[in-house]
């Protein structure tokens, strides 16, 4: 007869399994997969589907990736206010309209990005989507507010709780 600990049992009969410390090769291949892995993690699929799944939402939650994020967020609002006639270079220009409009919830969530405190992965891969579509609310003006609208949403999502941590077992 196989023992099981009450904490493995419960996991089974939830039909959950516990996952281990992403290794070097689940962060290569998050790192591989990353448009992927980003946009289930927008989408919000849970981050414990996979180690591959983990090891991403770690990385969109690390420093590095932050930092990535706040540059973004600094450049759109940069561009947005000083946009120059055409550029060849960049071939879309924000939405200046869309961007003043949310200018107070682009400040709150750099603040977030820079604090330091645990974010979840979610709202940070539904940012690294939003900056990148070329024909979202970043870009183009597609309605009153939608770019409000889109960072309420993700600010709402950083406030979640993080669910990268704990997942696995350290090993």
């Amino acid at each position: 007869m196989v023992e099981v600990e009450p904490n493995q049992a419960a996991l089974l009969l939830t039909g959950m399994r516990r996952h281990r410390k992403p290794t070097l090769e689940d962060r290569l291949i998050a790192r591989v997969l990353a448009p992927w892995l980003d946009d289930e993690l927008a989408r919000g699929m849970q981050a414990s589907l996979s180690e591959a799944h983990i090891a991403r939402a770690e990385q969109l939650a690390g420093e590095r990736t932050r930092r990535a994020m706040v540059r973004r967020l600094d450049r759109l609002v940069a561009r947005a206010q000083h946009q120059r006639a055409s550029s060849r270079i960049v071939p879309v220009a924000p939405c200046r309209e869309q961007v003043c409009d949310a200018m107070p919830l682009i400040l709150a969530i750099r603040s977030r990005l820079v604090s330091g405190e645990p974010l979840a992965a979610q709202g940070i891969a539904r940012l690294k989507t939003l900056l990148n579509d070329r024909q979202g609310p970043c870009y183009v003006s597609t309605g009153s507010h939608s770019l409000t609208v889109a960072l309420h949403g993700i600010a709402q999502l950083l406030h979640a709780e993080d669910t990268t941590r704990g997942d696995f077992e350290a090993g």
